[in-house]
């Protein structure tokens, strides 16, 4: 029976987002780097993983739709810290 959340890694999540799998790692490392510095994650930034296999990053489907969902792209303004 298939997952009905299943996990997906870089590639996957680069795919589904159009980016390279580099660019998933930069924003992943972005997102640490707000966290280490005691900021919040914004709705645009790349969630944490939801779990590490084998060293790698994994995330659930619906982590990752809603982090597409709101994502700033093309023509859609970014939001602004406070």
């Amino acid at each position: 029976m298939p997952e009905e959340d299943p996990y997906l890694g870089t590639d996957a999540v680069a795919r589904q987002a159009k980016v390279t799998a580099a660019s998933i790692r930069e924003y992943l490392k972005r997102s640490r780097r707000r966290l280490r510095e005691g900021q919040s994650l914004r709705p645009q930034d790349l969630p944490v993983p939801d779990v590490t296999i084998n060293r790698s990053p994994a995330w659930r489907q619906s982590t990752i739709t809603e982090w597409i969902a709101n994502r700033v792209g093309p023509g859609r303004p970014a939001t602004r810290d406070e």
